[in-house]
C-alpha cells in the first residue's frame, strides 16, 4: 500500500513540472467565439491577445459549417496576399476586389467560357469589370422593333389612331389591310410598291392584277395615315412599315393579343402588274401549290396554317368559291348546308360570304372547327384538313387558341420580312402613290 502512495505522489510530481512548461510553448493562443444575444445586434468578437472588437451582426457573414470557415479564412488570407503583390492597380479595381471579399453570392454564377449564370444576369468576377447585360430589340431579316423611338416615337400611335377611325366607319377595313399587306409582300417583297398608279417606267403596275384590282382596298386609308405622318415626322416613316403595323393593329382591334412590329423598311421605286403571276395563293391551289410558295418566301408548311387563320375575318367573293358545286367531286367537300348558302347568296360573282358566318369580325379558333366540318369557303382552304403536312395543325389550332395568337405575330413578322428593302435601299415616299421626283 506505501509503495502505490509513493507512486501516484511521483505522477503527480512531474505533472506539476510539466504542465507549466507546455503552457509557456503555447502562449495566449484562444479560439475566436461570439457574444451573440439573438434580441442583440452587437456582436462582442473575442480572439488573440484578449483583443476585443464590437461589430454589427448584420455586417457579419457567418458560414454555415466548419468547412465554410476554413474555406473563408483561406479565401480572405489569399487575398490578402494578392493585395500586397498588386499595390500598383488602379484604386478601381482595389476597390472592386474588396467588395467582392465579403459578396460570398457572387461566386454562384458559372465561368462564362463553361457557361451558365443566372439567365437575364451578367456573370460577376472579383476585379474585373463587367458590362451589363442589355436586351436588344428583336431584329429580323434587318428591321428591329422599336425602329421609329427616337426619330418618330409618335409614329405607331399615329397608325393606330387612323385605323382605329377607319374601324368604326367600316369594320370589313380590318380584313382588307392585312390582304393587302400579304398581296404587297409576296409580290417582290414588302416594299409598298401595290401602292403606286404609276412609275417612272410607264408599266402597268400591280394594283391591276386580277388577283388584286377591285377585290383590294384601303388605300385611302394608307394615304390619310401618311399625310399625318408626314407632317409630324416628314422623310422618316416608310409606307411599307405603315401597311405593317397597320396590319397588326387591324388584327387587334378584331381581338388578336397585341405583337410588336419590326420597322426599317424602304420603299421600293418599281411595280409592275406582270410580277404578280404565281407569286399569290390562288383559290384552286393544292397544298403542294401552298407550301412551295410559301416555301420561296422563306415560310413553311406552319406558317402557312397560322397565317390561313387570318381568314378567321373578312368575306371571300362568289367566283373564288362557287365553282367547287359544279363539279361533284370538289362539291362532295363542301358541308352540304354550307353549299345552300353558296348557291342562294351568290346572286352574281361578286356577291360576298362571311368566311366565317359565326364571328365574321373576331379573329378566333371558330376558322379552324368550321375547316374540320367541311365549311371552309374557299377550296385552298379546305384541302388543308385533307393533307398530313397540314392537317395536324389545322386540328392543334381548332383546339388551342392561345396557341394559335402565339404563333400568329411571329408567322406576321416573317412575312414582313419577306425580300425587304433596308439601309439606303429604295426610298422613303413622300406620299405612297408615287415615287419620290
Amino acid at each position: 500500500m506505501a509503495a502505490k502512495v509513493g507512486i501516484f505522489a511521483a505522477i503527480l510530481l512531474v505533472c506539476a513540472i510539466l504542465l507549466p512548461l507546455l503552457a509557456s510553448s503555447f502562449p495566449n493562443h484562444r479560439p475566436e467565439f461570439l457574444e451573440h444575444d439573438s434580441s442583440k445586434t452587437d456582436v462582442t468578437i473575442h480572439g488573440d491577445n484578449n483583443n476585443v472588437v464590437h461589430a454589427n451582426v448584420n455586417d457579419i457573414a457567418i458560414p454555415s459549417s466548419n468547412y465554410e470557415t476554413r474555406n473563408e479564412r483561406s479565401l480572405k488570407e489569399k487575398k490578402k496576399s494578392n493585395k500586397n503583390k498588386n499595390k500598383n492597380k488602379n484604386k478601381k479595381n482595389k476597390k472592386e476586389m474588396k467588395s467582392h471579399e465579403h459578396g460570398f453570392e457572387a461566386f454562384n454564377f458559372e465561368h462564362p467560357l463553361i457557361g451558365g449564370g443566372h439567365h437575364g444576369y451578367p456573370h460577376v468576377f472579383p476585379g474585373y469589370n463587367v458590362d451589363p447585360i442589355t436586351e436588344e430589340p428583336e431584329i429580323l431579316g434587318g428591321l428591329k422593333e422599336g425602329f421609329y423611338q427616337n426619330t418618330c416615337p409618335q409614329a405607331e400611335q399615329i397608325i393606330k389612331n387612323g385605323l382605329t377611325r377607319a374601324f368604326q366607319n367600316d369594320s370589313t377595313i380590318a380584313a382588307a389591310i392585312p390582304r393587302l399587306f400579304l398581296h404587297d409582300c409576296f409580290v417582290k417583297g414588302c416594299d409598298g410598291s401595290i401602292f403606286l398608279d404609276t412609275t417612272p417606267s410607264g408599266g402597268k403596275v400591280e394594283k391591276l392584277s386580277p388577283s388584286n384590282g377591285v377585290t383590294v382596298k384601303g388605300f385611302e386609308l394608307i394615304d390619310e395615315i401618311k399625310a399625318e405622318l408626314e407632317e409630324n415626322c416628314p422623310g422618316i416613316v416608310s409606307c411599307s412599315d405603315v401597311l405593317a403595323y397597320l396590319s397588326r393593329d387591324a388584327f387587334v382591334a378584331s381581338g388578336l393579343p397585341h405583337y410588336e412590329v419590326s420597322g426599317g423598311r424602304r420603299d421600293g421605286m418599281e411595280s409592275r402588274v406582270e410580277n404578280v403571276v404565281g407569286n399569290l395563293p390562288l383559290p384552286d391551289d393544292t397544298v403542294d401549290q401552298m407550301i412551295q410558295l410559301f416555301n420561296r418566301k422563306g415560310l413553311n408548311a406552319e406558317d402557312l396554317v397560322v397565317l390561313i387563320g387570318a381568314h378567321s375575318i373578312g368575306v371571300a367573293h362568289c367566283f373564288n368559291f362557287l365553282y367547287r358545286m359544279d363539279t361533284p367531286e370538289k362539291a362532295q367537300m363542301v358541308d352540304p348546308r354550307l353549299g345552300g348558302v353558296m348557291k342562294f347568296t351568290c346572286t352574281s360573282q361578286m356577291s360576298t360570304i362571311a368566311f366565317d358566318a359565326t364571328t365574321q369580325y373576331k379573329m378566333d379558333s371558330v376558322f379552324y372547327k368550321q375547316l374540320l366540318m367541311k365549311k371552309g369557303l374557299l377550296e385552298s382552304d379546305q384541302v388543308l384538313t385533307q393533307d398530313i403536312r397540314t392537317r395536324g395543325f389545322v386540328q392543334r389550332f381548332s383546339n388551342d387558341e392561345v396557341g394559335w395568337f402565339n404563333k400568329f405575330g411571329v408567322a406576321m413578322n416573317k412575312l414582313g420580312a419577306v425580300e425587304v428593302l433596308t439601309g439606303n435601299q429604295g426610298e422613303i415616299r413622300k406620299q405612297c402613290r408615287a415615287v419620290n421626283l
